[in-house]
């Protein structure tokens, strides 16, 4: 028989409150665990998702710039004067460069399932009907900067915007931003493209600042051709050239208006040529010899360019030296392009340019046992147009801004 104790003890009611309890603390510690931990992953599928939607739609933009680019390198008037992306499904062959000529160029496409991409590149239209429309165009258009960046001639430059969207389609019949379609991410993005020309101030195999300047030395030869031998301003003296020979049609010539200046030449100022540059060697040794075909090299190492025998000038393209230049004796340097000196040109044997040079300061070519000879040569110069006259990209992309929603 049990002892009164023990059944007390048995039958104590604190006893089973406390493990009633005990199993309510459980379970309330259990549901916090399970729902910080459901929230945590729901957060972090969250951001998961975010970033890839965010990382989407900002590849999406560079494409509408890629397309952009292309758009205006097709077009068979260049430079290109107005950005107006057409669709004529009806004409022969149709013309599909957008799917709505409104805003300019737009594209879409499925990513998977009822995700899709859309890509704007807007135009200019300041008659544009719609005024909410409008206010985001100015905000976004694709605008023709050449005057702004002193360019020589319209067209040259331009800054081309993309907006790049991720949404869900939900409801075909509606737009893309219209509910129930709802956007994910949307991304703008922006870069400049330019094109340079080539104009020299004359049609010459030299063309130099000061006439009296020039000299053409012993076995020094400049060969014009059908074109000038040595084009230079008007009543800056005579070249020098009793000893050397300088033929052309004619030989040398003058004019009243002459102007070497870069944005003259190039159509564009020396800032947006060293962005267009395939390389600035800022010390001698950086030249590449030879230059890569159809290259721009820019020198600027503060103290000129020598090309000797063991860094001869080779290849093809276009060389500018900011400062003197020095084509050393026994260089054997043979370069097919243009070589455009600002400043002092010095220029021995044995060595050739095909195509044309422009110095902006004074100039010596001579010879000693072999020639040294600058020849003119318009389809080397035709070449380099049509190499460099296609739009480039200039700069890295960039986020001018974001736009919420």
């Amino acid at each position: 028989m049990a002892s009164p104790t023990t059944a007390a003890r048995s039958h104590d009611p604190q006893s089973g409150a406390a493990i009633i309890v005990a199993l309510w603390f459980t379970v309330i510690v259990a549901g916090i665990v399970l729902t910080g931990s459901l929230s945590l992953e729901s957060h972090r599928r969250h951001t998961r998702n975010s970033f890839v939607a965010k990382a989407q739609a900002v590849q999406i933009a560079r494409s509408g710039l890629t397309e952009a680019l292309s758009w205006m390198r097709r077009q068979t008037s260049q430079p290109v004067m107005v950005f107006a992306p057409q669709l004529d499904p009806s004409a022969t062959p149709p013309v599909l460069d957008t799917l709505d000529p409104d805003i300019g160029l737009v594209r879409e496409f499925r990513i998977a399932g009822k995700q899709w991409a859309r890509y704007e590149v807007w135009k200019q239209w300041d008659s544009d009907p719609d005024p909410a429309r409008l206010t985001w165009r100015q905000q976004v258009q694709c605008e023709d900067i050449s005057s702004a960046r002193l360019a020589a001639a319209a067209g040259s430059i331009w800054r081309l915007r993309s907006a790049g969207y991720v949404y869900n389609l939900e409801d075909p019949s509606k737009a893309f931003d219209e509910a129930p379609n709802q956007i994910v991410s949307r991304e703008l993005l922006e870069t400049e493209v330019q094109r340079l020309s080539i104009n020299l101030p004359g049609e010459a195999a030299v063309n130099v600042a000061t006439g009296s300047t020039c000299v053409i030395n012993a076995r020094g030869r400049v060969v014009g051709g059908t074109a000038c031998g040595i084009y230079y301003p008007t009543a800056t003296g005579t070249p020098g050239t009793a000893s050397g020979s300088v033929t052309g049609t004619p030989a040398t010539a003058t004019a009243v208006t002459y102007d070497d200046s870069f944005e003259s030449v190039f159509g564009v100022g020396i800032d947006d040529l060293r962005s267009l540059a395939d390389q600035i060697t800022t010390t001698a040794a950086e030249f590449p010899s030879p230059v890569p075909n159809s290259s721009l090299i820019v020198v600027d190492t503060g103290a000129g360019m020598t090309w000797d025998s063991s860094q001869p000038l080779l290849g093809s393209g276009i060389v500018i030296v900011l400062g003197d230049a020095t084509v050393s004796s026994g260089s054997l340097s043979n370069f097919t392009g243009l070589l455009y000196v600002q400043g002092n040109l010095v220029m021995r044997s044995p060595a050739e340019i095909r195509g044309a040079v422009v110095c902006t300061g004074s100039m010596i070519v001579e010879g000693s046992s072999d020639y040294s000879t600058i020849l003119f040569d318009e389809d080397v110069l035709n070449d380099l147009r049509l190499d460099f006259g296609n739009y480039q990209r200039s700069n890295t992309l960039l986020v001018p801004f974001r736009r919420d929603g």
